[in-house]
């Protein structure tokens, strides 16, 4: 009878030797992981402000916003020289249909240090006054409507077409600028750079224009 409760007490013994190292160690590792430091999340590295300086914007030389097309009708005509001739009645006229182009925009070589302003990701930019920069005359479609030569003594006046080419050039920039032209330009101008400035980084953009030089 004493033999078989001593293996009842050794057998309970074993059995609390047991769940003590079995709750020690649940106990241990629960503590390693609850003890663990835990890692901060990692800190994004702040990237550089955007740059932008004069030799960026000038690199862009000329830049036309807007085109312009448009045909316009130019006479001209020989003064008779002195009374014989306006009694002969002697005169040369023309008259032509000039198909022209005009491109407005912005002069990117007047630009100076001080339009430029930065401060980390903010900048403003002073543009120059908008200008018509290219005025071209479509010599395929252009073509002469009405000549005539009532000059009795002397030969045509070689001058006479290229002076009206003169007035034609004159007259299509007019046109232009009747038709808003600059004040295109400076719309498209103004939204081209302030998309330019928005894709190098800036986040707060401003873009103007010289009112001292920009009449309309």
């Amino acid at each position: 009878m004493k033999e078989s409760q001593q293996k009842q007490y050794w057998l309970f013994g074993c059995l609390a030797v047991g769940a003590l190292l079995g709750i020690g160690a649940v106990a241990f590792l629960l503590g390693g992981v609850v003890g663990r430091p835990v890692s901060p999340d990692p800190t994004a590295t702040p990237l550089p402000p955007p740059v932008v300086n004069i030799q960026v914007i000038k690199s862009q030389a000329e830049l036309t916003t807007v085109e312009y097309s448009t045909i316009t009708e130019i006479y001209n005509e020989t003064a008779p020289e002195g009374w014989f001739d306006d009694w002969l009645g002697n005169k040369e006229r023309i008259l032509m249909l000039v198909y022209g182009d005009v491109g407005a925009g912005f002069d990117l070589d007047k630009i100076e240090p001080e339009h430029i302003w930065t401060d980390g990701t903010r900048v403003r930019l002073v543009l120059p006054a908008p200008e018509i920069l290219t005025t071209q005359i479509d010599f395929e479609r252009t073509h002469v409507v009405y000549y005539e030569n009532s000059l009795i003594f002397d030969d045509s006046n070689p001058n006479l077409q290229g002076k009206a080419l003169e007035q034609a050039q004159a007259a299509i920039q007019d046109a232009a600028l009747r038709e808003g032209v600059l004040e295109r330009a400076n719309e498209h101008g103004q939204l081209y750079f302030e998309n330019f400035l928005y894709a190098l980084g800036f986040t707060d953009v401003e873009v103007v224009v010289d009112a001292q030089i920009f009449k309309e």
